[in-house]
């Protein structure tokens, strides 16, 4: 069985098309994206030898991707000018504007996988409430289209 590490996966955004990608600052733990496909039920009827149910596939939806990371507000990669950083882009209403995302995964002893895929922020969920903690928020990228794997 192939182990393969994460240590060291980064996310970036490109708010511009995909061809200059800049990581994104203290990214945590990062799940996704969520791939689903819809599964359409073809009406029944009384010709149906089995008596089961059928279905047929529908459209495919590329989910999301959610991710949790040390919140600096200074930072321009978390909150940065309208229409970048990443409460920027939550607040970003044009819908023309989607970003291009790309998840690098850490070194996979022999290539490295990176997902790209458009998107937009749907969520972003600030704690501040901890002692002893420190200041996080949890995100939500919604992808728009298919997203791509490939290993380098």
């Amino acid at each position: 069985m192939a182990r393969h590490p994460t240590f060291g996966a980064s996310l970036a955004v490109d708010y511009a098309g995909g061809t200059s990608y800049g990581d994104i600052a203290q990214v945590g733990d990062i799940s996704g994206p969520n791939i689903s496909r819809e599964s359409i039920e073809v009406p029944a009827d009384h010709d149906q030898a089995n008596n089961y149910k059928t279905f047929f596939p529908g459209i495919a939806d590329g989910g999301e991707v959610t991710f949790a990371l040390n919140l600096d507000p200074s930072n321009g990669t978390h909150v940065g000018a309208s229409g970048t950083g990443l409460l920027g882009s939550l607040e970003d209403t044009d819908a023309c504007n989607l970003h291009a995302w790309r998840f690098t995964a850490g070194d996979l002893c022999g290539g490295t996988a990176i997902w790209t895929f458009d998107g937009f922020v749907t969520g972003f969920n600030t704690e501040m409430g901890a002692v002893q903690g420190s200041m996080t928020a949890e995100l939500t990228i919604k992808i728009s289209g298919k997203p791509t794997l490939a290993v380098t």
